[in-house]
């Protein structure tokens, strides 16, 4: 993958992406991507789900449940809303239309 960057491009080693959401709604308070441009070191997944819930408390609160899931970044559709299915804790389009077009993923 190569990603335009101001004055060239870089070749993207890994995209990696995870979504936190309520457990028990399936809905998606934050989605987080970790790219990593080549020659990079590429974060694990404990500090990519570790950055990832520190930015979703900031805007959903200290005593809102929160889990995580990872997700296959080359599968995600720019602008589509989606929702965790707590019953499988699989990525899927969101069902309902009370969520704003501005929660849809990037």
């Amino acid at each position: 993958m190569i990603a335009p960057i101001s004055g060239g491009t870089v070749t993207v080693q890994s995209a990696k992406t995870c979504v936190v959401y309520d457990p028990h709604s399936g809905h998606i308070h934050h989605v987080h991507h970790a790219i990593t441009l080549r020659g990079g070191r590429e974060p694990a997944q404990r500090e990519i789900e570790h950055a990832a819930l520190s930015m979703a408390r900031q805007r959903a609160g200290p005593e809102t449940p929160l889990a995580v899931l990872h997700v296959d970044h080359a599968e995600l559709v720019p602008g589509t809303r989606y929702e965790v299915n707590i019953a499988t804790r699989a990525l899927v389009v969101a069902s309902s239309t009370d969520v704003p077009p501005e929660r849809g993923l990037p």
